[in-house]
């Protein structure tokens, strides 16, 4: 339970209306769509502005309270949700405004609780879009996907949310301001990322909130195309279908390749994606069809089918959680692992009795986002325990195949830290943890820093 004293001063710096410790908010706030048993935050705080924030962390310090930033709530790994410990659950969502669209040199800037959603919609009515956007993009916002750093649609072409990234404004545990990129000079806008010393941008890109929270973004802009064709094909072979995801991704031939339905043996989906003008999307067309076609045992079953889908994906997109919550374990591999870790997955599911799984692939440059999702009802405990049990085995062999888990929350960390522990690169984080946190308020055991 907060002290009284603490949210008082909490409520004098964003108003009372935007403060809340009332059972039925810390409740709503204590979980994210995945499978990590919930746990309450002690306060949820709601600021507006930039300085806002800085004070609510200037608090934080004053009472050794941990903070937690969450955005939309969409993820499944617990990176916006408390440890055991409670704290104060900062929501992003009031810092929603586009502060500037430079159309001269392709940016965005806007804060990082705007949705994804408010923000394509508004640039794509100018003319403009964004390279990376993720399928929880109704509730998703750049902050959080910049944190983790999210892949989602363009991911061939675009890679990552983190590589749209030219720039950020980031407080600080202590409440210092920090802004990254050409930006940080007195005297420049934010229009490159590199230059001025480190990349201090990628200080934060991934860290979840570890070292800071970032309340703007710069992002890239692209001319919006004049076409965007999609084509589905399907296969038994799931060597084969991986061999044709590495040919289109090494070739960047496609904008991004879905991969929606895996069941090796017995069906795989896949859907591709190209954008840009007519000729260059007639001519990239040929050369897919060419090569997917070139593989025996491919049926292409042409634009249609993924239509619907491209239609309404805003809406659509979490249609498989109809299905109920879901168990996430999703890591990145290189494309030669891809085949032997979708059945260690499959195994381990089997055999914990998993009842409802489903595995997927999102392919990126030199590998691909493999997932694996397993959902149950709240209402059946037994279940989800089940799901628990398989989720921490499984993202256990995940590193030990070399996977890189892109997000990584809380649900990670035990196993990150399992890992990575001895290593000169965990040492580093650790370093840096203790010079931007010293009283390691900030997300406590994301990404394993405690």
């Amino acid at each position: 339970m907060a002290e009284s004293s603490l949210i008082k001063k909490l409520a004098d710096v964003v108003g009372p209306k935007y403060v809340s410790d009332e059972p039925f908010v810390l409740q709503s706030y204590s979980q994210d769509f995945g499978a990590m048993p919930p746990s309450k935050p002690d306060v949820v705080v709601r600021p507006g502005t930039t300085e806002e924030v800085a004070a609510v962390m200037k608090i934080a310090n004053e009472y050794r309270v941990p903070v937690i930033p969450r955005g939309g709530g969409s993820a499944q790994e617990a990176g916006c949700t408390p440890s055991a410990n409670g704290g104060i659950v900062l929501e992003t969502l009031r810092l929603n405004r586009i502060l500037e669209i430079d159309e001269s040199n392709g940016t965005v800037t806007c804060e990082a609780g705007i949705t994804y959603v408010s923000l394509m919609n508004t640039l794509e009515k100018r003319g403009w879009k964004i390279g990376i956007a993720p399928s929880g993009a109704m509730a998703g916002t750049p902050g959080a996907h910049i944190a983790r750093p999210g892949v989602g649609w363009g991911n061939i072409k675009y890679i990552s949310s983190g590589d749209q990234v030219l720039g950020l404004k980031v407080v600080l545990p202590t409440g210092d301001v920090v802004v990254t990129g050409s930006g940080a000079n007195p005297h420049s806008d934010v229009f490159f990322r590199y230059g001025l010393g480190p990349d201090m941008t990628g200080l934060f890109v991934g860290a979840e909130g570890a070292y800071g929270l970032m309340t703007e973004c710069t992002l890239r802009m692209f001319p919006y195309p004049q076409q965007i064709y999609l084509e589905r094909y399907r296969t038994k072979d799931l060597a084969e279908a991986i061999e044709i995801f590495r040919t289109l991704a090494l070739n960047n031939l496609v904008v991004y390749v879905s991969v929606p339905v895996i069941k090796p043996g017995q069906l795989i989906i896949f859907d591709v994606n190209i954008e840009g003008d007519e000729n260059e999307v007639a001519a990239r067309t040929k050369k897919v069809r060419d090569l997917v076609m070139s593989h025996p045992g491919i049926e292409a079953l042409g634009p249609e089918p993924p239509k619907p889908f491209w239609n309404y994906r805003w809406f659509l997109t979490g249609e498989e959680f109809k299905e109920g919550t879901a168990g996430a374990v999703n890591y990145f591999l290189p494309f030669d692992k891809l085949e032997y870790a979708t059945y260690e997955m499959k195994s381990i599911m089997d055999r914990h009795g998993i009842k409802n799984y489903a595995q997927q692939m999102f392919p990126e440059p030199h590998g691909s986002e493999h997932v694996s999702l397993m959902f149950f009802h709240q209402t059946d405990p037994e279940e989800r325990a089940k799901v628990w049990a398989a989720t921490c085995e499984m993202m256990d062999r995940g590193l030990e195949l070399g996977g890189a888990p892109y997000s990584k929350g809380r649900q990670w960390g035990p196993y990150l830290k399992k890992h990575l522990g001895n290593t000169g690169y965990w040492r580093l984080l650790e370093t840096i943890k203790q010079a931007v946190d010293p009283n390691h308020i900030m997300n406590p055991g994301v990404v394993g820093l405690d």
